[in-house]
């Protein structure tokens, strides 16, 4: 018993574990430390040039209030008068697409499995497909220099209660046919065309 009083003392001042299991003890060693990731080498050392094949070009100027990073640290302005660079910042892409006047929308009736093609003009009546109302506000195509695309902002309602909420109002693009399944309704819209 002493002896096991011992071990035990010594155990947990060293700062190892132990666990016991019906008649074994298990002794758990401390965690290995911590070490950092191994630096990386070095890159190799830039070819030396003799000073014949260096060629020099003339640097355009830095605008004012901007600093270079060529400028010289001694004819570099205060830190206090530096400006960050203006941030990374992609331009907005043109909008060239092209408005149309009827959008043509493949329908799949999930109950039975048929398909149909609905055309339904822009701002016109809305059509009905099975249980629903269909109503285009807006459809584009885009110009025949970029890759093909239909967009068709439409209205989804249930043709028994037009004053109810809609089941899906967006815009749905032919590139995506995944993401047009509307709502609880029975049918699934996908775009086929914009003309």
């Amino acid at each position: 018993m002493r002896v096991s009083a011992l071990a035990l003392a010594l155990l947990l001042g060293s700062g190892v574990a132990w666990a016991q299991n019906g008649q074994s003890v298990i002794v758990i060693p401390p965690a290995p430390p911590i070490v950092s990731a191994p630096q990386a080498p070095a890159p190799p050392p830039a070819p030396e040039v003799p000073p014949a094949q260096v060629q020099s070009q003339t640097l355009p100027a830095v605008p004012p209030g901007q600093t270079g990073a060529t400028q010289p640290a001694s004819s570099a302005a205060p830190a206090a008068n530096t400006q960050p660079p203006p941030p990374d910042v992609a331009p907005p892409p043109p909008n060239d697409w092209v408005p149309g006047h009827t959008a043509v929308l493949g329908v799949l009736n999930e109950v039975d499995g048929s398909t149909a093609q609905l055309s339904v003009p822009v701002g016109g009546q809305p059509a009905k497909a099975g249980d629903v109302l269909v109503s285009v506000q807006a459809c584009a195509t885009r110009p025949p220099q970029d890759l093909p695309d239909d967009a068709v902002f439409l209205t989804v309602q249930p043709a028994n209660d037009s004053s109810a909420a809609p089941l899906y109002r967006g815009w749905m693009l032919r590139s995506a046919p995944g993401a047009t399944v509307v709502g609880n309704a029975a049918e699934t819209f996908r775009v086929v065309s914009c003309s």
